[in-house]
């Protein structure tokens, strides 16, 4: 028997158990809470990619004004600083060009910007594609992000002017032309607020110089490794990509600690108890075992007897109570000492357990060399008899100590149930009588 304390395989198996389910409740847990800011994030990015797109597409349609005094005046420049002042009213505006023919004529401010003077936007080099694309597509074209001599990056929004002409069509003037700092021309789009929500973003494009993927912007905060969600945002001829992922992973939550701490503490809890009701229920066997059965041989104690017998009187059905008696025990504990009359009352049980193990019964010891056995109606009174026959051919050939004299013999007594008594008291006291009539008979078959 386990001693109380002891942790048992069936605890250690629900602990398991608990642990694994505690364990899959607390990755739904997450999932579940990542579903909710996954769908917090399609709302936010959706909200952001329309703030960027209308805060650029704001800045760049600035040059239709430009264009809108250049056609008015069929092609000639006319009040352009006082028309660029009233427009340059955004921090992110770099400068303003006009490009008739696609050289760079006017700028606006001009200090710090003289070197445009005479760009060629036709001629090789960095937004030179997005002006034939304007040129040809007669739309405005966005371009950029490029580098900058005075260092940072730019945007340019590039739109065609095309006058009437003679002959009733369009021809094409020239280029104005608007310079965005980048990442500045975004600080409308309020992109900074998204780390106050725990969000980190990137947007990036195919570079249409390399065809590779180039990272306009992105925030200090963001992990490719993260999941993300991403939107494509359409800005004039311009295709980027606007992702948006958690600043934190999973492990980085309070919450999916807490879910696995209550999952450990939880299943610990339940474990604990399961284990205190089994070492309660060890301790009622132990109880039970020390109450209803003797120490020395094992068997059923009198007070054990004599709760079974009350309880197969209760069924009222036949049954076989049968009296043995170890014949001159004491003689034995006497002459060889009580460690051999243990042995004997050992020895004596076993053999009786061994040669009946066939036979549905309840063996049971009263006190000293008294011992009871009951067998169940099923079992007949011949076969009864020829059973204590061979335990008794048994016991004389048993050897406990080195003497030829020494043999185990035992008398008995039986009791029929209801014909010899109704009470236990009765079928003991008839089995106890015959028992010592074989005894004065000196019968030991």
């Amino acid at each position: 028997m386990l001693p109380v304390g002891f942790i048992s395989r069936r605890s250690i198996t629900l602990l398991c158990v608990l642990l694994i389910l505690s364990s899959i409740a607390s990755y739904f847990l997450v999932q579940r809470k990542f579903q909710i800011e996954y769908n917090k994030m399609e709302m936010v990015i959706l909200n952001q990619s329309n703030k960027i797109t209308n805060v650029l597409s704001k800045l760049l349609y600035k040059t239709q004004a430009l264009a809108s005094l250049i056609i008015q005046n069929n092609g000639e420049i006319v009040n352009f600083e006082k028309t660029a002042i009233a427009m340059v009213d955004d921090p992110a505006i770099l400068n303003l060009l006009l490009a008739p023919n696609g050289i760079v004529t006017d700028v606006y401010p001009r200090e710090g910007n003289e070197a445009v003077i005479g760009l060629n936007f036709f001629s090789k080099g960095a937004g030179n594609l997005e002006a034939l694309q304007a040129q040809k597509s007669r739309q405005m074209v966005l371009g950029g992000p490029f580098p900058l001599v005075q260092g940072g990056e730019a945007l340019v929004g590039r739109l065609p002017i095309y006058l009437d002409a003679e002959n009733g069509e369009k021809r094409f003037w020239g280029l104005v032309s608007v310079t965005l700092k980048f990442p500045q021309a975004l600080d409308g789009a309020e992109l900074d607020t998204l780390q106050e929500r725990g969000l980190a973003y990137q947007m990036w494009r195919i570079s249409p110089d390399t065809d590779k993927k180039q990272v306009i912007a992105s925030s200090p905060a963001y992990n490719s490794e993260t999941p993300y969600i991403e939107m494509p945002l359409q800005i004039l001829n311009a295709q980027w990509f606007f992702r948006i992922s958690p600043i934190k992973f999973w492990y980085e939550y309070v919450e999916s600690w807490l879910y696995i701490i209550i999952g450990i503490v939880g299943s610990l809890f339940i474990t604990a108890l399961v284990q205190h009701a089994q070492d309660l229920g060890r301790i009622r066997r132990q109880l039970e075992d020390i109450v209803f059965t003797d120490p020395l041989t094992g068997l059923l104690n009198r007070r054990g007897l004599f709760d079974t017998l009350d309880a197969l009187i209760q069924t009222n059905k036949k049954f076989y109570l049968c009296y043995l008696d170890l014949n001159k025990f004491k003689f034995i504990n006497d002459t060889y000492g009580h460690t051999i009359g243990d042995n004997v009352l050992r020895f004596f049980t076993n053999e009786v357990q061994r040669l009946t193990q066939s036979m549905p019964n309840t063996f049971a010891r009263m006190g000293g060399d008294e011992f009871i056995i009951v067998f169940k109606d099923d079992i007949s009174e011949e076969e009864i008899t020829n059973a204590f026959s061979v335990i008794h051919t048994s016991l004389q050939t048993a050897k406990i100590v080195s003497d030829d004299q020494f043999k185990i013999s035992f008398s008995i007594g039986m009791a029929q149930y209801p014909r010899d008594g109704k009470t236990v008291d009765d079928l003991i006291n008839h089995a106890d009588k015959n028992m010592y009539m074989h005894k004065q008979a000196g019968r030991n078959k």
